[in-house]
């Protein structure tokens, strides 16, 4: 009896021992640390990292496009343009104009050549699906690109939700799909003449690019002239003051990255001179190195040109101070000095230079007087 209280003491001294024992926390040795520090400083990755006893979430989506178009992050702040690789591409989206849905800001001009894939991906459970919808449609799960081929407004929502069920708040962007291509012509300071398929003009004359887009507009226009190097076109008027023919090739691409077909705009540059010449029916008549004109001659004017022909001849007689046009020959009947002033204008408004004569016209006739002579 005496052993076994024995016993019982020493076990409950041991059981008092143990109760008074400290019991030390189970550490990580910092692992969990160095992997959220890692996860952290990943570029791209949100700035606020959901932390808890158990997981550490991120989740990142993207929208990207075909080359030469905008990039848009999933986050409102963060935008990204990439420039067009070829001018001629007809694959680009405009420039920033808006991201997130926010009706207040302008849409991104857009065409339907240009398709934007859906991306996203997520650090611990992975990607289940990336759904989106257009307008105000249904959802539906992203496979392949997306394109819009109706012109107008329009709008593409989208999000992701990863494999546990984790859902992305849903992200907007406006669009308006434009897919007409911008008119472009040329306009000249001076009227212009054509005859047949050429169209003649002075070297006076200057030419301007004017361009239109109803849509979107206009993002730039491109030309070259004659077989010089194509350029970016900026309002500067175009001149030729060599003769011969010339030409413009020209083609506009509008903010939504649509490009005119190139056309071609050929002049002939006329600065010769016209001729005018003034024509007496009858040979003039040279008394005491006088020119006379008998009454009964008649007065015609010709002018020729070899370019673009006579568009008017103008005449000016005696004493009259202008021009006038010329229409019917001319004839004088009165006695004394006269004057005949001519001058040409070609089709491409080449001036030539004054034809000027100057006679006299006897009209009255001699009088004769007999007298009686005594012998």
């Amino acid at each position: 009896m005496k052993k076994f209280i024995q016993i019982l003491i020493i076990q409950c001294f041991v059981l008092a021992v143990f109760a008074q024992a400290e019991v030390k926390p189970i550490t990580n040795d910092g692992k969990m640390d160095r992997v959220e520090k890692s996860i952290e400083s990943i570029p791209g990755v949100a700035s606020e990292i959901i932390k808890s006893s158990t997981t550490t979430t991120k989740t990142t989506t993207t929208t990207s496009t075909t080359s030469g178009s905008p990039v848009y992050s999933s986050q409102p702040s963060s935008f990204t343009s990439v420039p067009s690789t070829t001018a001629n591409s007809g694959n680009t989206a405009s420039s920033a104009r808006s991201l997130g849905g926010d009706p207040n800001k302008p849409a991104i001009y857009t065409n339907s050549r240009t398709a934007y894939n859906l991306m996203a991906d997520d650090d611990l459970s992975g990607v289940d699906f990336i759904e989106y919808k257009i307008n105000e449609g249904e959802y539906s799960r992203y496979t392949v690109p997306i394109s819009l081929s109706k012109e107008g407004p329009a709008t593409i929502t989208y999000k992701t939700t990863d494999k546990v069920g984790n859902k992305e708040q849903a992200q907007v962007i406006n669009l308006i799909v434009d897919n007409t291509p911008p008119n472009v012509g040329v306009k000249s300071a001076e009227p212009l003449y054509q005859a047949g398929n050429t169209v003649y003009s002075s070297a006076r004359n200057s030419y301007q690019l004017v361009a239109e887009d109803a849509v979107s507009g206009v993002q730039q226009v491109v030309y070259s002239v004659d077989n010089e190097a194509k350029q970016e076109y900026k309002n500067q008027p175009i001149k030729f003051e060599r003769p011969g023919f010339h030409v413009i090739n020209f083609y506009g691409i509008d903010n939504a990255g649509n490009v005119s077909q190139e056309n071609s705009y050929i002049v002939n540059v006329d600065n010769i001179k016209p001729t005018v010449e003034i024509k007496e029916s009858m040979p003039y008549i040279m008394i005491n190195n006088k020119v006379y004109a008998k009454k009964e001659t008649v007065f015609t004017l010709t002018a020729a040109d070899g370019q673009s022909g006579i568009k008017q001849i103008f005449v000016k007689k005696d004493a009259e101070t202008d021009f006038v046009p010329y229409v019917e020959p001319l004839t004088f009947g009165a006695s004394g000095e006269h004057v005949i002033e001519a001058k040409s204008i070609d089709n491409a408004g080449n001036e030539s230079d004054i034809k000027r004569v100057t006679f006299s016209n006897d009209i009255k006739a001699p009088n004769t007087v007999i007298k009686a002579v005594s012998n």
